[in-house]
């Protein structure tokens, strides 16, 4: 775990010293970095430079990392937006200039069970790890892992959205209030529907006093990383969503003591994806990774739903919306895409999408078009 240390950063101006000062809450006991951990390679994996506003996608059977490739993104619990504009600054000692990091995202890292998005500076190296869980329910995870020369202080800001996709009500303008359990609750004019996010070893932003005149700030972390002790950890963002029932911090610790297993599962998951699927070896490598990759984003697109399994139509950013592009269940699209499906063997898949087709089949036969990840919480008319 980091030590609660503070640095004598001579280039931070009067007004970040005093947004320092109002964040003096401490990190949570309970919460901690992670120790990094091996990662598996994947020979599907595509690395390439980013390209700026291009899209990329990490979906999992319970959520969803949708983003640019300069690493901006908004995360997904289904059926709920719970977050949206994550960004990163950096500060480094010594240097008087706040670095927007998203503006240097360089290399883009693709692979099944991971993408990482790599940002590079002459002084720091950040990258960006991000997977959906598969076979859990934890969702998504976002990892941090840091090098640098010197000294620096990072602050990950971000918008609370906590939408839920139409056509299901929602509950005003969220709110991020700070716990002393050391993570962001993220409330809405519903008591019972909220979520909690943190990152072990940060602290708070600005957390302006009860009585202050009305501004708005966008909920932040500051961590401090000092490249002598803490360059063999990895920093997580833990998001879950709010249970009545269960305290927020155990939910988060729960998660926070899980990222190596979540990973090491989501790995295992795609490691053995063509033990029972087909594959194609050609004298084309690039044909035989393409077949690959398209099998692979068809079995994203199954999303849990209760206790049933179907497919979504496809993914992108929301944006000021609530429906992350196609994500939800389609009649016509599923039964297209039975056919790829059946064609490379995963008839397991095809019979889970027909049977939710089918339970929702009209009397006269007819097969919905369009099926919302909502629809179960709309109001009956």
């Amino acid at each position: 775990m980091m030590s609660n240390r503070s640095w004598g950063f001579s280039f931070l101006a009067p007004a970040i010293w005093l947004t320092v000062a109002v964040a003096a809450a401490q990190p949570s006991p309970t919460l901690r970095p992670v120790p990094r951990f091996p990662l598996s390679a994947d020979p599907l994996t595509i690395t390439r430079p980013v390209e700026a506003g291009k899209p990329f996608t990490i979906a999992g059977e319970h959520g969803a990392i949708l983003g640019e490739q300069s690493g901006i993104f908004e995360a997904w619990l289904y059926p709920v937006k719970i977050l949206s504009q994550f960004r990163i600054i950096a500060e480094m000692a010594d240097f008087p200039v706040p670095v927007d990091v998203n503006k240097l995202a360089s290399v883009i890292e693709v692979s099944p069970a991971m993408t990482t998005v790599t940002y590079s500076d002459a002084a720091f190296t950040v990258k960006q790890r991000m997977f959906a869980t598969r076979g859990d329910s934890a969702g998504i995870i976002v990892l941090f892992e840091i090098a640098a020369v010197r000294p620096m202080r990072l602050t990950f800001r971000f918008k609370p959205e906590m939408l839920r996709m139409w056509p299901a009500p929602n509950f005003g303008v969220p709110g991020a209030d700070w716990e002393n359990g050391g993570y962001y609750t993220l409330g809405t004019d519903n008591p019972d529907f909220f979520a909690a996010v943190a990152m072990p070893g940060a602290k708070p932003g600005v957390l302006p006093p009860y009585q202050d005149h009305p501004q708005a700030y966008s909920p932040e972390w500051t961590l401090a990383f000092d490249p002598k002790t803490d360059s063999n950890l990895s920093f997580p963002l833990l998001i879950a969503m709010g249970d009545p029932k269960v305290n927020p911090e155990r939910q988060l610790a729960a998660l926070n003591d899980r990222v190596h297993e979540l990973y090491a599962k989501t790995q295992d998951y795609y490691a053995h994806f063509f033990d029972t699927r087909l594959t194609a070896e050609t004298p084309d490598a690039d044909f035989d990774r393409a077949l690959g990759w398209a099998a692979v984003a068809i079995d994203q697109g199954r999303v849990k739903f209760h206790d049933e399994n179907g497919l979504v139509a496809g993914y992108f950013e929301s944006g000021d919306s609530a429906r992350p592009g196609y994500g939800w269940f389609f009649g016509r699209d599923s039964l297209w895409t039975s056919y790829a499906v059946n064609s490379y063997g995963d008839f397991e898949l095809t019979r889970q999408a027909l049977e939710f087709l089918t339970r929702r089949q009209r009397a006269d036969g007819k097969i919905m078009h369009e099926f919302s990840q909502t629809a179960d919480l709309a109001a009956r008319r």
